[in-house]
């Protein structure tokens, strides 16, 4: 008698099949954007000027209202695009201190309080730097999000070196991953937020696994969340040149 454990090949079969929902959704979806949005202000420049001041202040704001709603229509759509198509990663040496500090320039004006903690003798990884971007601001994202009702938000931004590799974590002092969600937040879909699309951590582990990486989630003792993410380090630029070799 002879057991397998199929959980992986059964969760790669279902990620598969969540990428292909992903890929029709966003097709379906986006094609009637675009006219409905156009519609809508067209409508706005032909008849607001025509209408009394009453009547025009309702179609001003009922074509606003319409042409945010497909704004954020198209942000799931590409949400969806990006679930579903894996372009190849385009690896390099990536010094992940300096890839943090770019992206956090770009929060300076956050309501949370953001702080970083980097290791000074971080060694360089190997990744897709526009990738682990996309991760970093997905992650700070979902960190906000988490902290919109706490009254003195913070967000820890961490990077350590390892053994084999570097962790970069993101920490927040929100009220948690629910306790019945853990082991599915990172399927696609699966989302505490009622207009969330539950796409931004199951992005995340795509990303870090095309990295041959790993990511974990928890709920610390003291409170908030935390995502760890485990990449490998580069031993110099001739470990670079034959890793792309061997790609």
């Amino acid at each position: 008698m002879v057991f397998d454990d199929v959980t992986e090949l059964l969760q790669a079969q279902r990620y598969a099949a969540w990428g292909e929902v992903a890929r029709r959704l966003a097709h379906e979806i986006k094609n009637p954007l675009t006219p409905i949005q156009l519609s809508a202000e067209r409508l706005q420049r032909r008849l607001s000027e025509k209408l009394e001041t009453s009547d025009s202040d309702v179609l001003n704001r009922s074509t606003q209202t319409i042409v945010n709603q497909v704004s954020a229509l198209k942000g799931m759509v590409n949400a969806f695009s990006e679930y579903a198509r894996s372009p190849e990663p385009d690896l390099a040496a990536v010094d992940l201190n300096a890839l943090v500090g770019d992206v956090l320039e770009l929060y300076e004006a956050s309501r949370p309080l953001l702080r970083a903690e980097l290791d000074p003798q971080l060694p360089t990884v190997f990744g897709d730097s526009a990738k682990l971007r996309q991760v970093l601001h997905n992650l700070l994202q979902n960190a906000e999000q988490a902290v919109a009702e706490v009254s003195q938000p913070q967000i820890v931004v961490r990077t350590e070196a390892m053994e084999n590799g570097v962790v970069l974590s993101v920490r927040d002092n929100g009220v948690g991953f629910p306790e019945e969600m853990m082991a599915r937040v990172f399927e696609p879909y699966v989302s505490s937020r009622l207009r969330g699309t539950g796409l931004g951590l199951a992005i995340v582990k795509k990303i870090v696994e095309e990295h041959n990486g790993s990511v974990t989630i928890s709920n610390p003792a003291s409170g908030g969340a935390l995502v760890e993410i485990r990449l490998s380090k580069v031993a110099g630029v001739a470990g670079v040149q034959q890793a792309v070799v061997n790609r």
